[in-house]
This record gives structure tokens, sequence and C-alpha cells, in this order.
């Protein structure tokens, strides 16, 4: 998707004087009419006219757009190709910028006219949560009008699903989606926000009406390097650190870090609402009447008005999804009443808390919890509705963060009845050396067992599953593949769970 002709702009509107760097270059080109922008090589098209195609060349963990120049100069002779590296000596179209991301971003919203500006934006970030969150807040929303959504699980804008490559679209992507939900009718749009999104700036500049934080634990140790880093990704979201100023923000202050943020927003003058069961949150959850495995009866009070909810989701945690999807909906339209309707007609989110009934009376639950505290939450609310036995089988992904193995193996060998490791997209990693890891978290060898074929762990849990016991098959979720070296290989938990289970 590319504006309409009359409305294709200049490499100077584009970029503006003030990022460049080699001055002479931009100068040379500046009037030069801008028809397609791309990171991806294989995209670049041929010139239609005089049109120049711009091709941002990033530095990524397994690539770099420097080698494909040649490519596209053969695609598209009139292409700028747009660097922090200083290309001037060997490509006279060539422009060098001090933060290519940023670049991108500013580029990316400007050739797509701000789509941004045309829609009211949800913004989701945390740890955990923020796929059920951002489903939720699409369920209400477009009980009130037309919304999309981009996340981990679906680029959804009411045209035709895009495939997600990461839960945070890349920055052309991400304002060409929006452009498109313009297009197509919307007037909301919920989004996940990761830290790579934020640290690697692919929202820059967007501006989002609403944002919710859910929670902090450690995850993406390997990007970000330590927890106070990772928080630091979060919390540009909500200080201004984005390219924008922040409207509305929605704090989880049951959360350490959740608390932490608000009081940091309020010491900065800025107006945060909070969430959660806190006597002192604007949005206090109270009265659970309910809260088992056929849904949750509860209100949450605001103010001095209070809103009674039934859901089919169920667990402490859904209940502050729940909560957070409100709060955050509130700021957008006032429609309690719509909402708490959608909420009652809510029937979950592909791969989490996904429930399957065996023919043999257990009951599996398939799950996206790939972290210690994703874990250890989705077993703690599992353990209080089981009248058998738990039985999990989990894994830990290849060439990802090490260090969360064992405590992931530590928390589900100690709160599970029996446990079940097994391979959960080892990439190019040895499954060996990933049980290694996660072998150092066992406190008792007796309740786990290491299988390596993920197809043959679950069997083998539906296998000692009896009635009245729940299996819980952890880590993948909605996800319908497993990655094998290079490979892509077809894999779906809850096909395989209902497979197995005709078995028995």
């Amino acid at each position: 998707m590319v504006p309409n002709m009359e409305n294709l702009q200049t490499l100077e509107k584009l970029i503006g004087s003030d990022l460049p760097i080699n001055l002479e270059n931009f100068q040379a080109l500046k009037n030069e009419l801008v028809g397609q922008i791309t990171c991806d090589s294989r995209e670049v098209n041929r010139p239609q006219g005089n049109l120049a195609t711009l091709f941002f060349a990033l530095v990524g963990q397994h690539f770099d757009g420097h080698n494909f120049i040649g490519d596209v100069f053969r695609q598209n002779p009139l292409a700028i190709i747009v660097s922090e590296k200083d290309l001037s000596p060997f490509h006279a179209r060539s422009i060098q910028v001090r933060d290519i991301q940023k670049t991108m971003a500013v580029v990316a919203r400007k050739f797509f006219q701000n789509p941004d500006a045309r829609l009211n934006l949800v913004g989701a970030t945390g740890t955990n949560g923020k796929t059920t969150t951002t489903y939720l807040c699409r369920a209400m929303l477009n009980a009130v009008s037309k919304t999309g959504i981009l996340g981990t699980i679906a680029y959804d804008v009411y045209g035709n699903p895009r495939k997600v490559s990461n839960t945070t679209p890349a920055a052309i992507v991400l304002f060409q989606m929006l452009a498109e939900a313009v297009q197509n009718g919307c007037q909301n749009l919920v989004l996940e926000i990761s830290s790579h999104a934020l640290e690697l700036k692919r929202t820059y500049g967007l501006e989002i009406d609403a944002a919710i934080f859910t929670n902090l634990s450690p995850e993406h140790l390997d990007f970000h390097g330590n927890l106070d880093d990772y928080f630091s990704a979060k919390k540009k979201l909500f200080h201004d650190a984005n390219g924008y100023k922040l409207k509305h923000s929605v704090i989880n202050i049951d959360d350490t870090y959740g608390r932490q943020l608000f009081q940091s927003l309020k010491h900065d003058g800025k107006m945060p609402l909070s969430f959660g069961f806190s006597k002192d949150a604007d949005f206090k959850i109270c009265n659970v009447k309910k809260n088992d495995i056929d849904g949750t009866i509860f209100e949450i009070s605001m103010k001095k008005r209070s809103h009674a909810f039934r859901s089919h989701l169920f667990g402490h945690y859904n209940l502050l999804n729940i909560a957070a999807s409100f709060a955050v909906c509130m700021m957008i339209y006032e429609e309690p009443e719509k909402f708490t309707e959608a909420i009652a007609n809510f029937q979950g989110v592909p791969g989490r808390m996904d429930k399957v009934i065996l023919p043999n009376g257990a009951i599996a639950f398939v799950d996206y919890a790939h972290t210690p505290d994703a874990l250890h939450t989705t077993i703690e609310t599992l353990r209080s509705i089981k009248k058998g036995r738990l039985i999990t089988v989990f894994g830990c992904g290849g060439d990802r963060d090490a260090t969360k193995r064992a405590p992931m193996a530590r928390i589900v060998n100690g709160m599970s009845d029996f446990a079940i490791a097994t391979s959960d997209n080892p990439r190019h990693e040895s499954q060996d050396n990933i049980f290694g890891d996660m072998k150092m978290g066992v406190v008792d060898g007796n309740k786990i067992s290491f299988i390596k074929d993920r197809k043959e762990a679950i069997a083998t849990a539906i296998q000692m599953s009896r009635a009245g016991d729940i299996i819980l098959v952890a880590g993948k979720g909605h996800e319908t593949y497993q990655l094998i070296g290079d490979r892509v290989f077809d894999f779906d938990d809850k096909k395989v769970i209902r497979e197995m289970g005709s078995l028995c």
C-alpha cells in the first residue's frame, strides 16, 4: 500500500534537513519524489516514472541491509539509501543519519499521512498479559466502533489479517497497517508494545491516546542485559521518551514495578490512573463472588460507582487483565454498559488457557506461559481449581535467554504433581544443552522426566492422566509450529492434544 500519487512527498519533506549528516548528498536529492519506503530489499519495486525508493539499510542481529544495496539498485536505480554509515564516497544516492531507527519511524509516519492521528490508539506493555488485555480492549471498543488489533497473535485491521513477524511490527509495517485501518473504516486500534519495539524506536512518534502497564518480571534479558534496563525500556512509553506526549496511562499498582512507575509519573506532574486489588486503586477489583473453571463474577469500583462483571475467563491475573482493559477503554469512551456486556460475551484468546476436555475425564489447557512468573501464575491458578493431579508439559526456547531455564524448571517441578520437560522452538541450540540448563533448577527428580519430542511428551502426559486431572501444556500457546534449526515444522499443541486424547 502506498499513498495516492497526489500525496507523494519529496525526500526533503519526509526526512527533513535536520536529520541527515551528509548535507551535500541531501541537497542533491531533496526534491526527488519518493514512491516507496522499505527496509527489505526483496520488496523493492521497479521505478514508476521518476519515483525513488527509500531503502533503509538496517543492521540487525542476523542480517546487514548494506549487503543488499546492490540488489536494491538492480531493482530500482533511482533508489536512495539511508544508513548510519558514511556511504557518500561510494554512493551519491545515499543519506547518512545518526539514528536510522528513529529516522525510519519519522519517515514512515509522514509517508503514510499520519494515520495514528485519525485513530484512537490504545497501547499495552508489560511482561505478561498484553495479548489477553488487548483482545479484551478490542472486544469492548468494537461494541462502540470498528477496532483493529496488532500484536503477538495477529495484525488484523479489518482487511486480510497479516502474518505476525514481531509482537510490534517494524515502523514501516506499523504505520502502513495503521493507514490500512483508517482506509478500512476503523476508528480505534489496540496495539501490543514490546520492550524491543520501544528500545528499537519502532513506535517512535506514534500518538497513543492511552497506554497500559500490566506488570514486569525477568524476560528478554538476553537483549536488555538486566532487569533495570528492561524496565527502563518499558518506561519510555510513559515518560514521553518515545517522541510524543502520552495522553492517558493506566498502571497496575499491585505490581512492584507498576507502583514504582505510577509514583514516578505522579512525581512528574502527570495524572496516571491505577487498577488492581489494592484498596487505593482507581479501578479496584472487589466483591469477587466466583472465580473458577467456569468463569468469574466480580465488581470493579471506580470513584463512587461500581460495575458488575461476568466473564468466561478465570484466575487472579485475568481479573487484572479485565480491570486494565476496562479502565483504558473508559478513557476513550465512557460506555460501561456496552463494555460489561462485551466482557460477558468474550470467549477468550487463542492459546491462552485454551481448554480441551479429554475423553478420559481429564482437562488439558494450552497456554503461552513461557517465563518463570507466567508459569508460576498459571500453575497457581490451575492448582486452585484442580480436583486431581496437575501434570505440566513445558520447554525453554533455544537461542534465547538461558538464565530463565533453571527458574522455570524449579517452579514447574515444585508446583506440579508431575512435570515433563520437552522441546519448545530449540532453533539452532541442541536440546541436550537446553535440558542441561533446565536440570539445574530441578529439586525433585522423581517428579519430572525429560522427553525431547514434544508430541511424545504430550502423549505421555495424557496417557498417565485420569479423570479429574489437569494437564497444562505451556509455552507455545497460539503458535502452530516448531522452530528446529533453519526449518519450520507444523506443530499445534491443541491439535496434538485432541489427537493423542482420542487414542486413550
